[in-house]
Formats: C-alpha cells, structure tokens, sequence
C-alpha cells in the first residue's frame, strides 16, 4: 500500500540520518539565570556553542559532561542530553547564568525531514544519495514479501526460496551501497583539507 511504501520511506530516512545527519543552526533567545534550552526536533549532537553571539573575537564555549561536578560551578562549558525517546526532547545546557537580550548559536547535527504523502514536504537527502533510500525501499518491500510468504508457504513452489534469495541480495546491495557511500563522503572531507605544496602555513 502507499501508506507501507512511504512508511518505509521515513524508515530509510531515519537509517540514513544516523550516517548523514544534516547541519543546522539555531540562535536561542535567553532569559535570565535560565541554564537550560530546548533544541529544535531531531538534534543529535553539536558541532559548536557561540555564546554570548557578536563577541569579537567569537566566543565558544567547551564541551563537559552535565554530570561533571564542576560543571555548575564554572563559566565557559555547556552539556547536551539527547533526546532518548520519540516524545522527549533535546536540550542544551550551559554552565554559566545568562541574561535576557543575549543569544546562543548552535551548530548542530540533526535528523533529516521524514516525509508525508501529500507530496509537500521538501526532501532534504543529498541527490547524490537518493539511490540509497530507493536501495532501502526495495530491500524493505522484498522482506515484507519473504516474511509474509514464510508463514504461509506453498509447498508445491519454489517461492519461499526465491524470496528469501531475492531478500538477501537487496540488503546486501543496500549494504555495500551504503558503504561505498560513507567511503566516498569520508575521502572527499579528507581531501578538502589535504594541503599541496602551494598552500600557506601560518
């Protein structure tokens, strides 16, 4: 059914997410002493903190653990807490009191946009990647076939067995596909910062 195809759409999305998570900024409005924050829907981790935003030079603040028994006690640090379950909500942390009127800047990483069936939604997967959801989609659906089949098998085919091969060789295409693609994205950063000989050193 389209409602079972675009489920798996999403599905592929979130597998996707965990390889290829997106990068987002948010600013956050302070309040007064509020140590506290929630992040937008779908942050998984942080890249950077700015905070108080326009110091010249930029100001960041260090990464510690919420738990660190000093975290309250000193300026400069924040914490972040995942979100653990589909209702509950990421939150940043920083260590020091804040004032109204000054603002946190986040980089972060996050999941990417799931997508409905009313074709409104804008797909923020690379295009270069696409055949990877497609690749999900289809070892999903292959799956979904061979289960079904197996628990109600025609014993006078050959159909289970089919299905079952055909299941196999869809999950490793998406596999191998999948890492292929980690491989190319980790070579090309690599070699955005791989340095030749006309390269300045300062």
């Amino acid at each position: 059914s389209d409602d079972q195809v675009n489920q798996w759409i999403n599905d592929a999305i979130a597998a996707y997410s965990i390889h290829f998570p997106r990068r987002r900024s948010t600013t956050i409005a302070c309040s007064d002493d509020d140590r506290s924050y929630q992040m937008p829907a779908g942050a998984i981790s942080i890249i950077s903190v700015e905070y108080p935003d326009g110091e010249d030079p930029l100001s960041y603040l260090y990464q510690r653990e919420l738990t660190h028994p000093d975290f309250w006690g000193q300026d400069g640090f924040y914490a972040f807490a995942p979100a653990t379950t589909d209702t509950s909500i990421a939150t940043l942390y920083i260590s020091e009191k804040p004032s109204t009127g000054e603002d946190i800047v986040v980089e972060f990483t996050a999941e990417h946009d799931f997508l409905d069936d009313d074709d409104t939604d804008q797909c923020t997967v690379l295009e270069r990647h696409l055949d990877l959801i497609i690749l999900y989609v289809r070892m999903a659906a292959f799956q979904e076939l061979s289960t079904t089949e197996n628990a109600d098998p025609d014993t006078t085919t050959q159909m289970s067995s089919t299905l079952e091969t055909n299941a196999a060789r869809a999950e490793s295409a998406y596999r191998q596909t999948l890492q292929d693609f980690i491989a190319g994205e980790s070579a090309s950063a690599t070699a955005r910062w791989d340095m030749d000989r006309f390269d300045s050193i300062y």
